[in-house]
């Protein structure tokens, strides 16, 4: 048995790599560079914090900038405290440039405010997140929500102004700001500032109209409708729908003054109640002064013209000044209501800050010993507002009054015009009171009574005149005697009842009695009720509806 040769082996060269392999090689290639291309591209991951998640869906919900979608909502979950909902969002890389401390999101879904409507596109889309990019320029990745839209972006050209109010109507986010009834802008924010107890807004001017606020120019609130009772009648001036709804602010400047400097951003302005409010209280440079009046202080209040001649020259600051318990040490030895008042320099006086220190003092108090006297004047009879009125009474003094607490005085008229018309109505009840018309009744009772027997008389006389008359005897009388008779009985027939001197005469002394008569009813009243001609005699005082149940 012959033994085999052990197997050797050969040598060759390696055959080629198979095309098969290039086909997952390529796949891993084309892997790779999409996940460096994604990571690349890759923008940056947000944090968006919200009160709630209504209308948020995590993979759905874009972010948009300008109606471009450059992001998308990735997840949605509760914080921590579970009081707030965090949602993370992945941008595009385009976005990264954008995101600053100052960017702002909100919420884009149908919304009806002050400021009109909006959203109506998201009804069928759904919502979805507005990105309004920011300039700041500190980069930042976590972010809150906006409760609502922001009125005004921040990349508008324009002028942003603080207002500070106190006890002023409040005007809502979105109101319009008006200049000559002519919208310029929008109130951005309004919070109530609890440390300082007061209202504050931010208020945006679109450009070009942000030159005319300048360092004189007043905001005060519009309410849409003005309505003013003036010596020319009834005034009554309605704005715009959306100021009648929200009402607005209104600026401008007083006129009669000069325009002032322009103001940067920022700036800080008082809000007034009203238009006529900011121009009174324009004045900063005021004389305070008390008047002590004695007569009532009923209808005067806060805020009411004090005028000389027509032309207003300041305002009533207090009354009264004290407590009513005023001893006659303080007044001087006048008991009066203290009422303050400021004189408004600036009213008359266009140069009154040049104007040394006392200056006004000084001529003012020589007025005072000219004659200077305030009084209460009615300002309207229907609601019984009283006004201070400065003027002449003739009567010069060469002292001046003594100081009502550390405040100069100006002497009070004796009656103002109200006392003036209380007086003279009461002259005119007396004269009444002291006519007798009883008497007078009586007395032309008395006098028609005896015409009427003069006239029964008369009528007596002549039918014996007439029968002496027809007498043959008296017939064969001379001429004369005959015509003596007959002017004797044409005399008595002017007396007769059927004469017309009788009737006249019986008709005014009727007319008189009917005069007297019906004039009792009236002299009756106003001796029980004086102040019949004034007022209503038949009304009753209003009484107040009790609550509803």
């Amino acid at each position: 048995m012959t033994e085999q040769a052990p197997p050797t082996a050969r040598l060759g060269r390696l055959r080629q790599l198979s095309l098969v392999w290039l086909i997952p090689l390529l796949a891993i290639s084309v892997g790779l560079w999409m996940v460096y291309d994604t990571w690349r591209n890759q923008g940056p991951e947000i944090t968006l914090t919200m009160p709630n998640a209504e209308g948020i869906e995590a993979g759905k919900t874009p972010i948009k900038v300008r109606d471009v979608a450059i992001g998308r909502v990735t997840s949605v979950s509760l914080s921590d405290k579970g009081d707030t909902v965090i949602a993370t969002a992945q941008l595009d890389k385009s976005a990264a440039p954008l995101l600053f401390s100052d960017s702002q999101f909100w919420v884009v879904r149908p919304r009806v405010d002050s400021g009109g409507v909006s959203g109506l596109s998201t009804l069928l889309s759904g919502a979805y997140i507005q990105f309004q990019p920011g300039k700041s320029g500190q980069k930042q990745r976590n972010f809150n929500i906006l409760a609502s839209p922001p009125v005004t972006a921040p990349d508008v050209p324009g002028l942003r102004l603080t207002l500070a109010a106190r006890d002023v109507p409040t005007v809502g986010v979105g109101s319009p700001v008006l200049f000559q009834h002519y919208e310029v802008g929008r109130v951005e924010k309004a919070q109530f500032d609890t440390e300082a107890r007061q209202m504050r807004y931010q208020i945006f001017i679109h450009r070009p109209y942000d030159k005319l606020v300048t360092s004189n120019s007043r905001f005060w609130v519009s309410s849409g409708v003005n309505l003013a009772l003036t010596a020319a009648g009834l005034q009554l001036n309605v704005g715009s729908v959306q100021t009648l709804l929200s009402g607005g602010i209104a600026f401008d400047v007083p006129p009669g003054h000069s325009l002032g400097e322009a103001v940067g951003n920022q700036s800080r302005f008082m809000l007034y109640a009203s238009e006529e409010n900011a121009r009174n209280l324009y004045y900063e440079q005021q004389l305070p002064y008390v008047v002590l009046f004695n007569e009532s202080v009923r209808g005067l209040t806060v805020g009411a013209p004090v005028e000389y001649r027509g032309i207003r020259v300041g305002s009533v600051a207090a009354v009264p000044l004290t407590s009513l318990d005023i001893s006659k040490k303080k007044t001087g030895g006048n008991v009066g209501i203290p009422v303050l008042i400021n004189l408004e320099v600036g009213r008359f006086d266009p140069d009154a800050g040049k104007r040394p220190t006392g200056f006004w003092q000084k001529r003012i108090g020589g007025s005072v010993k000219d004659g200077l006297v305030a009084r209460l004047k009615t300002g309207n009879l229907l609601s019984g507002a009283l006004f201070v009125d400065l003027d002449y009474s003739g009567k010069k003094t060469r002292t001046l009054p003594k100081p009502f607490l550390t405040y100069p005085v100006l002497p009070a008229s004796d009656s103002g015009g109200l006392s003036q018309i209380e007086n003279k109505v009461i002259a005119l009840l007396d004269k009444l009171n002291a006519l007798k018309i009883e008497n007078t009744l009586n007395n032309a009772d008395e006098a028609l009574a005896s015409t009427r027997d003069a006239a029964e008389r008369t009528r007596v006389l002549m039918g014996e005149i007439d029968k002496l008359v027809a007498n043959p005897q008296t017939q064969a009388l001379p001429g004369d005697a005959r015509k003596t008779l007959e002017q004797l009985r044409q005399s008595a027939a002017s007396f007769s009842a059927d004469s017309a001197a009788y009737q006249e005469l019986t008709q005014t002394l009727s007319t008189l009695n009917q005069l007297l008569q019906n004039a009792r009813p009236l002299v009756r009243t106003l001796d029980a009720q004086p102040n019949a001609l004034l007022f209503d005699r038949n009304a009753t005082d209003p009484t107040p509806k009790g609550a509803r149940p």
